[in-house]
Formats: C-alpha cells, sequence, structure tokens
C-alpha cells in the first residue's frame, strides 16, 4: 500500500487492540471450558470410573497427535522476554564475527528466534507474519537481514537474542571454537545448520 491507502500507526494500533481484545475473550472461554474439563475429570477419577495414570497417559498421546495432525492450528504469538534493555553493553557477548564467517558462513543467522517486545516497538526488524514474532527467515533460512556477503543489515539494531547468543560452545556451530574448526555439516549443508 502506499499513499492515502497506507494504514496509519493508529490504524494498525487499533487493529491490534481489537485482535488482543478478541484473544482475551477466546482465553476467557478458554478457561471457563477447562475448568468444566477438570470438574468432570475429578469426579471420574473420585468415582473411580477413570484411571489417572491411564487418563495421563490417553491425554498426553492425544496432545502429541493433535499436534501432529495439525501443526499450525497451534501456532500462537510469541515474544523472547528480555529482563533487560537489549542495548546494555553487559550484557552483548563479543565475538570477532568478521574474521570467522568464511568459516560459519554465519550459521547463527539460520538459528530461529522469537523478537522481544523492545525488538517490535522499534519496528526494525522483521517477523515472520504466519508465526508471530519470530525473526523472518527466506527460503534459504537465513534471517531475512543476513545479506549476500553475510553481513547484518541491522546490525546497530539487531534484535536482543542476537546481541546474547555465544556461539563458541554451540556444537551446531563449532566443533573446536578456539582452534577455528566449524561443524563440518554448515560445510556440508550450507542451506541448514546440524
Amino acid at each position: 500500500m502506499s499513499g492515502d491507502d497506507a494504514p496509519s500507526r493508529r490504524d494498525v494500533e487499533l487493529g491490534f487492540m481489537v485482535t488482543h481484545n478478541h484473544a482475551t475473550e477466546q482465553l476467557e472461554q478458554l478457561g471457563r471450558l477447562a475448568a468444566h474439563v477438570y470438574a468432570l475429570t475429578e469426579l471420574l477419577v473420585r468415582d473411580a470410573v477413570v484411571d489417572p495414570d491411564e487418563l495421563e497417559d490417553r491425554r498426553g498421546a492425544t496432545y502429541e497427535a493433535m499436534h501432529v495432525r495439525d501443526p499450525l492450528h497451534w501456532l500462537i504469538a510469541r515474544v523472547h522476554h528480555l529482563t533487560h534493555d537489549k542495548y546494555d553493553p553487559e550484557r552483548t557477548v563479543s565475538i570477532d564475527c568478521a574474521s570467522r564467517l568464511p568459516l560459519c558462513r554465519a550459521a547463527c543467522c539460520r538459528l530461529g528466534f522469537y523478537l522481544s517486545n523492545q525488538d517490535l516497538e522499534e519496528g526494525v526488524v522483521r517477523w515472520d507474519l504466519a508465526r508471530p514474532y519470530h525473526v523472518k527467515q527466506g527460503t534459504d533460512g537465513y534471517c531475512v537481514h543476513c545479506s549476500a556477503d553475510h553481513r547484518c543489515d541491522v546490525w546497530a539494531q539487531r534484535p536482543g537474542p542476537c546481541r546474547a547468543y555465544d556461539c563458541r560452545g554451540d556444537a551446531r556451530i563449532w566443533v573446536d571454537f578456539a582452534a577455528r574448526i566449524p561443524n563440518p555439516a554448515i560445510a556440508d549443508e550450507p542451506d541448514k545448520v546440524p
């Protein structure tokens, strides 16, 4: 959209308010349903109609089957809850990424994560509309802010999880960080992180 058709910031805020109010109503309905199910379960267990262990086994299996059958149905909006300012230098991990890019191929930029409220309020980092508020990744698996030469296009405003991520002990990235030996899977399958 452009020009007069583009929604204003206030329009977007009002849209989110309507969405959040609807979500709150749904949560209240879900709470009432859960209370009904819990009460019914307690009565069935109390009267020895249902064995509690068998019920728990069945509940777990049913829950898994529901998620396998229709995983997109169960997606909800999530945020990464930071308890600090993402720009706090005390919380930022410092690694010489530029010298390691030829080895690791920016494998960390293929790791998925959810953005923080601070990231969302800034509105710089893009997120996946199909998985709110997960960082948006391209078809190659890289973050959409990772350029062709594996540089971060939003480095100054990069998300909190990126600032705090320490690849040094991550076996998906390095066999030996100090010796500069990357995980061979990065070279074998450059579009995937093991």
